[in-house]
């Protein structure tokens, strides 16, 4: 008996070792960075693109409602020196504001966008100009920047679920 252990030890011991080093059939099957989604396609950076490119147009024709829109139902405006806006009727409103005092031009242009499956950033610079509607009203100019976070919709398309911009002009002067 052990003349026969002795033949067939080295055998299963080798058979063994080579099977527990062998990955297991999903791990073989899974990509290198299985955790790591794949970068965006082309079309989804373009597309992400397009969602600034609404929301311009929109603002250029009196839209707020167009413009609030493009935001997801839950989605959050981080204005300069005001409160968060939450929500998509509140960003229509905050909006709508702009809209109501001024007939509005804005130029936004997106320096990065970068994301992995559902979810993607945009990093970017614009130009805002606003001439009022109501006479005695000064025009209205801001440049700045913004950090756009988006979420693909389940059609394909790409929504604004963050949205935080901050002018690079000077504080106006306390009155």
């Amino acid at each position: 008996m052990s003349r026969i252990l002795h033949a067939w030890f080295p055998g299963l011991v080798a058979t063994m070792l080579v099977g527990a080093c062998r990955p297991s059939p999903d791990e073989s099957r899974r990509p290198a960075q299985a955790d790591a989604a794949a970068p965006l396609a082309a079309a989804d950076l373009a597309a992400i693109r397009g969602t600034d490119s609404a929301f311009a147009t929109a603002a250029a024709a009196g839209d707020a409602a167009g413009m609030a829109a493009i935001y997801l139902a839950d989605a959050w405006v981080l204005p300069p020196n005001a409160p968060a806006v939450q929500g998509r009727d509140a960003i229509q409103k905050l909006w709508g504001g702009l809209l109501d005092a001024y007939q509005v031009k804005i130029d936004v242009s997106a320096d990065e966008v970068e994301g992995r499956g559902d979810l993607a950033y945009a990093r970017g610079h614009y130009t805002l100009d606003g001439t009022p509607k109501a006479k005695g009203v000064p025009p209205l100019h801001d440049q700045g920047k913004f950090l756009e976070i988006f979420r693909r919709q389940a059609d394909g398309t790409w929504r604004y679920a963050v949205d935080m911009y901050s002018s690079d002009l000077p504080a106006p002067a306390a009155k």
